[in-house]
């Protein structure tokens, strides 16, 4: 009964205060919308997990050098050796991911994201076929080796390219240029890992002959045993690690074994570094906000020190008036949360649009489930608690004594009050410099890529892919012959300006390597130093309009035995033959870790313009050591075409050019160049923008702070300001009287400010592109906003201040 009747009273006190309602609800609904959108991103990267019943229960598994920490895939028969002897799993299953090319009589080839899987997966993460069987069904030796090739269809490409024929099961396609029988039809739900459609495990070309070295291209999963816990399955896989390291010590040296969850798999690099960095941004705001929130409420406490009086001396206890208090606040809160939840929706659907088309995973959806509404309420309450305590805490101690002789004027309690504004204040400015330093790095990296030098003319240059099926192109010279012939098709076309293929395009990636250089010997226990590989067609320096500095480009019979010959780029030769001439040297690319036959050594013929092939963030580029294709001819590559008009229309013509080669071989990826470079820059874009709005929101909710209590104190101080005039005081007396308390508030926070703001530079370092954690210009700039929007908000009251009629001043009351 007394909460209702605290709830009434507080309703109509918030009515009746209907302007500090207003804005404390709308500084309250910046924070709370900003944490619930924020922690909407937390939990689909950090806590949903995979879509599967009991999701917490699938772990990732996968081998690590112990020595280095680095993470790899697993060893084919490392996994056999792990699924015989484990007991901690209810099973251990594998995949490989790949593109695979379908193609049916009457339809055009097409491209579809696939994956191998072991014939117990689907069964592992609990998926049914929706129509027909799965790899355990019926024929248990479905992924046994030399079986019929078989394969299952998502939904998405039974109804889009089969038009939701059941009939199809049963029926004969083609998948990368083999007859394959379809048994079955997952629900849409069902992409793992990223598939439109899955092959036995044992149908991956190659696998039978994998050696134990080789830790790539396969991964494994399991589903814990119900009994059994990630720790007690880490203990076990360590064990049978270690014994394989006693076996095996050529293939197996310092070889340790992982049990993680998937969202750390995915997401411990860089992204969940800046998705946690975001939720302490937002909670920063969150701060600001209270602290806000709360010295609006300090302030109208003085007003409210008669009322609290009156109720103390007709027997209200402290516990009451504190209860009364923080159900205002409370109240307050909800409104902010309702408004706020609006916010957080609007930010969820621009972050998932903006994020659509970057190859996020299909199980990566940005939704406010049951643990973001426990999220926000919970928010919500500890808000409502948290700016409301200072100001209960303060009314709660009024001396009624005081009030009755003060006749409702501040006294101590006024003082306390200062006090407690003083330490929120500067909270404020600490916190909102942070924000603004986060920001401002982001921004200034986003700017950086955003303004690089390229050294080449990337409007006109359109990429595309595709992949060479291991069954029509099983060797290495098969493989050659194709891309000889695509170059020289391409290169006949007189609408495009140049053609050429290569393993990767500039500023996205590249095949890192271990250095070997003939005649020079690493330091004693030193790694060789690592360098990036890209293999290339013999006009790919035309087509990307460079010319090489010295030396000579590849010619035919590049990279056939006999003729291993590579261009470096001119940062490799700087750093490796510095005063030296490179040409006609011999390097060695070894692969990390190593695997297969020993590599051979390539002879330096010529040295290429530097161009970013990874390094993208770094201040200096890499190293890059270019080979012809013929020397690493790879299943995939990319095709790079200079056009002379827009890019767009090209692509029927490049598709036309290549089905005349091979029918059954589509293109994918379509893309400018400048596209690709738009999505390698997104993250910096993204969620620059998002700490930007963050810092916005922070620097404005502190300068509003810190006008109103400046301009509360012109107030309350309205009679003292009119005798000190009277007495002879100047404006500018008048001026410094009211700024230089708020000057030192302001000079406590940037010096909190500037600390926490090093310390959110070296959080971000690693995120950040060419751009230093104590950027000097980056600090400069934030501190210059930061100062002039502080001395804006306190300077503006005292030059009122300065215009108080003396008069009027000594009568008021």
């Amino acid at each position: 009964m007394n909460l209702l009747q605290d709830i009434r009273f507080a309703v109509r006190l918030l009515v009746k205060d209907r302007w500090l309602t207003a804005v404390a609800t709308v500084a309250l609904a910046l924070g709370i919308g900003m944490n619930a959108t924020v922690f909407t991103l937390v939990n689909a990267f950090l806590i949903r997990g995979l879509p599967f019943d009991d999701p917490d229960r699938i772990m990732y598994v996968g081998e690590r050098d112990t020595m280095t920490g680095r993470n790899f895939m697993v060893s084919w028969p490392d996994f056999q050796d792990w699924r015989e002897s484990q007991k901690s799993f209810i099973g251990l299953g594998a995949w490989s991911a790949g593109a695979m090319n379908v193609s049916d009589e009457g339809r055009p080839p097409e491209r579809y994201s696939g994956a191998y899987f072991t014939a117990n997966a689907f069964r592992l993460l609990g998926e049914r076929p929706i129509l027909g069987r799965d790899f355990l069904d019926v024929l248990p030796g479905d992924d046994r080796p030399g079986a019929e090739a078989l394969v299952m269809l998502g939904e998405g490409i039974w109804k889009s390219r089969y038009g939701a024929d059941p009939s199809i099961v049963g029926r004969t396609i083609r998948i990368n240029d083999a007859a394959t029988t379809v048994v079955g039809v997952m629900a849409d739900r069902m992409k793992f890992p990223d598939a439109d459609l899955w092959m036995p495990l044992s149908q991956m070309p190659g696998l039978a002959a994998r050696k134990r070295n080789e830790r790539f291209g396969v991964q494994a999963f399991g589903r814990l045993e119900p009994t059994v816990s990630r720790r007690q399955a880490q203990s076990e896989l360590t064990a049978i690690a270690a014994r394989l390291q006693r076996e095996f010590p050529e293939t197996n040296k310092n070889i340790g074994a992982t049990v993680m969850t998937f969202s750390e798999r995915l997401y411990a690099g860089p992204i969940r570094l800046v998705v946690l960095a975001s939720m302490g941004a937002v909670g920063f705001v969150l701060l600001v906000c209270c602290a806000n929130v709360a010295n609006l409420l300090l302030v109208r406490s003085t007003r409210r020190a008669r009322e609290i009086a009156i109720r103390v001396s007709i027997g209200a206890t402290r516990w009451r008036i504190v209860r009364q208090l923080l159900v205002e606040s409370v109240l307050l809160a909800v409104l902010g949360g309702v408004l706020g939840w609006l916010l957080a929706l609007s930010g969820t659907r621009w972050f998932d649009a903006v994020t659509q088309g970057l190859g996020r995973p299909y199980y990566l959806e940005f939704t406010m489930d049951g643990r973001v509404l426990a999220f926000f309420a919970t928010v919500c309450l500890a808000t409502g608690i948290v700016f409301g305590l200072a100001p209960a805490l303060h009314l709660s101690k009024t001396d009624i004594n005081e009030v009755i002789r003060e006749g409702g004027r501040c006294g101590s309690g006024g003082l306390r009050a200062r006090r407690w504004t003083s330490v929120l204040i500067v909270g404020e400015l600490t916190l909102t410099l942070m924000l603004l330093a986060g920001a401002g790095f982001m921004i200034r990296s986003f700017l950086t890529l955003y303004r690089l030098d390229l050294g080449i003319e990337t409007a006109h240059l359109l990429t595309m892919n595709l992949t060479l099926p291991d069954r029509k192109y099983p060797t290495p010279e098969e493989r050659a012959a194709f891309y000889d012939r695509v170059d020289e098709r391409l290169g006949a076309i007189g609408a495009i300006g140049g053609a050429t293929s290569t393993s990767h395009v500039p500023f996205g990636s590249g095949l890192a390597m271990r250095l070997v250089i003939d005649g020079r010997q690493a330091p004693g226990g030193e790694q060789p130093p690592q360098i990036t590989r890209v293999t290339i067609g013999t006009r790919y320096f035309e087509t990307l309009g460079l010319t090489l500095r010295r030396g000579r480009a590849f010619a035919a019979a590049d990279g056939t035995p006999g003729h291993e010959v590579g261009i470096v780029n001119q940062r490799f030769a700087s750093m490796y033959f510095n005063g030296d001439d490179p040409l006609g040297r011999r390097v060695k690319l070894v692969p990390d870790p190593p695997n297969g036959p020993e590599p051979a050594w390539i002879t330096i013929v010529g040295i290429s313009p530097t161009l970013r092939q990874r390094n993208v963030r770094e201040p200096d580029p890499d190293p890059v050591v270019y080979v012809p294709y013929r020397f690493a001819p790879a299943p995939s590559m990319t095709l790079v075409i200079r056009t002379q008009g827009e890019p767009a229309g090209m692509t029927s013509t490049l598709r036309e050019e290549v089905r005349a080669l091979d029918p059954d071989l589509p293109l994918f990826g379509i893309a400018t160049l400048d596209q690709t470079l738009a999505q390698a820059r997104w993250p910096y874009r993204v969620f620059g923008t998002m700490f930007s709005a963050f810092a916005i929101v922070a620097l404005v909710l502190s300068a509003v702070g810190l006008y109103a209590i400046t301009a509360y104190s012109v107030t309350a101080r309205t009679q003292e300001i009119g005798v000190r005039m009277a007495l002879g005081a100047d404006a500018r007396q008048v001026w410094w009287l009211i700024v230089r308390r708020a000057l030192a508030q302001l000079a406590v926070g940037l010096t909190l400010g500037m600390a926490g703001a090093f310390g959110v530079g070296r959080l971000l370092r690693s995120l950040l592109a060419q751009t230093s954690a104590t950027d000097p210009l980056t600090l400069a700039a934030i501190v210059t906003v930061f100062v002039a929007a502080s001395l804006a908000a306190c300077v503006w009251p005292a030059r009122r201040a300065t215009a108080v009629d003396p008069i009027s001043a000594l009568r008021h009351e």
